[in-house]
């Protein structure tokens, strides 16, 4: 017995429901693109020289920290934060660590005596590689990617990028 016509109560019920899709379709794509956008920018590598002078007099197997100005973002005038940078020299290798625990992102020390990076938080240890050899650390001490600048004068100097290394 349906004549193919609707109620009004059915047309107000169908247009809330319809005007309430269109809404949420038009709200959730800002939200979607704000969220991917990450997805698909680039981020500019800037490099920043270690200060605290040449590398060249760092002892062999101890690590000795120093400070860094790294740029946090990529826009023009990037804004910089001081961070702590372990230059590391062992076995003829150079390493410049981040002071960052990989449990808790509390502030890793070098323990002299113990021969060991220390987080202080939770007992968290580091060998002089960063590899995370005790305490609750999933992963080895990050390490920024770095490199070596030689000026005129024959000294080396490091500069480290505003990125970490990724370690697995």
């Amino acid at each position: 017995m349906s004549t193919g016509r609707i109620s009004r109560r059915q047309f107000m019920v169908r247009g809330t429901g319809a005007m309430a899709g269109l809404i949420t379709a038009m709200l959730s794509v800002p939200a979607l693109g704000f969220l991917l956008s990450p997805l698909w920018a680039s981020t500019k590598e800037i490099w920043v020289t270690v200060q605290g002078g040449p590398i060249d007099d760092i002892p062999e197997g101890l690590p000795t920290a120093r400070i860094a100005s790294v740029p946090i973002g990529s826009g023009p005038p990037a804004p910089a934060v001081n961070r702590i940078v372990y230059v590391t020299k062992y076995q003829g290798k150079l390493y410049a660590f981040s002071n960052i625990c990989t449990h808790m992102q509390c502030d890793v020390h070098w323990e002299p005596s113990l021969s060991l990076f220390e987080c202080p938080c939770h007992g968290g240890l580091y060998a002089i590689t960063g590899r995370n050899v005790g305490g609750p650390p999933p992963q080895p001490l990050p390490q920024w990617v770095h490199r070596v600048q030689v000026d005129a004068q024959g000294k080396h100097y490091l500069q480290i990028a505003n990125r970490l290394e990724e370690q697995i």
